[in-house]
């Protein structure tokens, strides 16, 4: 007889899973929302919009991965982190000369 090793989740771990998934979900509907009724409504929403993305995107990451591909998760979103923050200052200096 072979006996095989079955590995339970963690505990809440699948709760977490699905709820994170689900605010994912929301992110994405509030992006489409925005693009199709808001089109005009700024670079800074859909930055804002992302940056939430993205910070799901790691949890959902942490919850998935095992240790190495999840730092690289984590490393990669935080480089975009860096890279919209560079872009909100940049087009917030561009309004600013735009005002003058």
């Amino acid at each position: 007889m072979n006996a095989e090793i079955i590995e339970f989740p963690e505990r809440g771990r699948e709760n977490r899973l699905v709820s994170s998934t689900a605010r994912l979900e929301a992110i994405v509907r509030e992006v489409e929302r925005v693009v199709a009724d808001e089109p005009a409504a700024g670079v800074d929403r859909l930055l804002t919009i992302m940056e939430h993305m993205g910070d799901q995107l790691v949890d959902l990451a942490s919850l998935l991965l095992d240790e190495e591909p999840r730092l690289q998760a984590q490393g990669a979103f935080q480089r975009l982190s860096d890279k919209i923050a560079e872009t909100r200052a940049t087009f917030e200096q561009l309004e600013g000369e735009r005002r003058r």
